[in-house]
């Protein structure tokens, strides 16, 4: 296991907002100024898939950020991710982050610590533009990956 960071851009380029996670990947490449960027790996995924196992396995944090179409008062919500094995089928397409963490650790035999942040989106149609709320809430997200980051290498 590495002792570096992966942060994981989930979503598709061609549904507006579902686009939050590949542009906060973005963001994160562009901050020069960001002390630990050698500690952090990029990967922008359309979704999650089982052969994503294997690259987790390599990290010590692994970040998700991902919209979320959700409407509420919080416009970006942090969670943990713990890993939680679950007695039902599991197809390469199908599964919660949770899933895909916990099946980490029963093929490889390590589970990095994860979260998820996911970032409110407010349109999902077809387009490649996010919206102004969208970028918005993506410069805040990126903040608060860089605070996770930070907390797990705290003298990096």
């Amino acid at each position: 296991m590495k002792k570096k960071a992966l942060a994981v851009g989930i979503g598709s380029l061609i549904r507006e907002d579902d686009g939050i996670g590949p542009y906060c990947i973005k963001l994160l490449q562009q901050k020069e100024s960001w002390a630990i960027k050698e500690l952090v790996d990029y990967l922008v995924v359309h979704q999650l898939d089982v052969i994503h196992c294997g690259v987790f396995a390599e990290y010590e944090l692994v970040v998700f950020i991902d919209a979320d179409a959700q409407d509420g008062n919080d416009v970006i919500r942090v969670e943990e991710i713990l890993p939680e094995p679950k007695p039902h089928y599991f197809t390469s397409h199908i599964g919660s982050i949770s899933d895909i963490i916990s099946l980490t650790g029963g093929l490889f035999g390590v589970t990095p610590k994860a979260y998820l942040v996911a970032v409110q989106g407010s349109s999902f149609a077809v387009g490649d533009t996010l919206s102004s709320a969208a970028r918005e809430n993506s410069q805040k997200a990126v903040e608060i990956v860089q605070q996770l980051i930070d907390k797990i290498f705290p003298f990096a």
